[in-house]
C-alpha cells in the first residue's frame, strides 16, 4: 500500500490552502512509510530554513508512526532507519503527522514554518483529512 505522487500533492496542496486561510507561510513535505520524500512545497515568503525542519517532522512521523514529537526510539517502524543512516533527520516538534489508510502507515506529512506550533499541527491535520476524503480512483492510480 503505497503513497502515490497524486494523494501526496493533494495533501501538500490542502495543508498550503490551510495556511492561507490562518495566514501563515509554511513549508509542508510528504514521504513514503520509509521516510524517502514524495511531495515537498514551500509557500512564497516562508522562512529560508523552513524546509529542514519540515522534511524531519514527516520523517520523525513516519518513524514513529505517530505526531513528530514521539521519538521511538528501539520501536521505530520497519526500515524507516534506512533514511536516517543515509543522513535524513528526523525533527521531534509539532507539526508532523502520520498518515493511515485502511489502519496501516502508508507515509507522514511534516509541516513548519513562520507560524506556531499549532499552526503548523492545524496545517498538517488539513493534509491527513485531505488523504480521507480523496476518491479511491486517485488511490489506486500513480502518476
Amino acid at each position: 500500500m503505497e503513497l502515490t505522487l497524486s494523494e501526496a500533492n493533494s495533501i501538500t496542496a490542502s495543508a498550503i490552502a490551510q495556511a492561507k486561510a490562518i495566514g501563515v507561510k509554511v513549508a509542508v513535505a510528504v514521504c513514503g512509510r520509509d521516510g524517502r520524500l514524495v511531495a515537498f512545497s514551500k509557500m512564497d515568503g516562508a522562512g529560508h530554513m523552513t524546509f529542514r525542519p519540515a522534511i524531519g517532522k514527516a520523517i520523525a512521523s513516519s518513524i514513529s508512526g505517530q505526531s513528530s514529537e514521539v521519538d521511538p526510539g528501539d520501536a521505530a517502524t520497519p526500515g524507516s532507519q534506512t533514511v536516517l543512516g543515509e543522513g535524513m533527520a528526523a525533527f521531534h516538534a509539532p507539526g508532523g503527522l502520520a498518515l493511515i489508510r485502511d489502519g496501516a502507515l502508508i507515509g507522514a506529512i511534516g509541516v513548519h514554518g513562520d507560524a506556531t506550533p499549532d499552526q503548523d499541527v492545524a496545517c498538517a491535520t488539513a493534509g491527513v483529512v485531505e488523504l480521507r476524503r480523496l476518491p479511491a480512483a486517485l488511490k489506486a492510480h500513480s502518476t
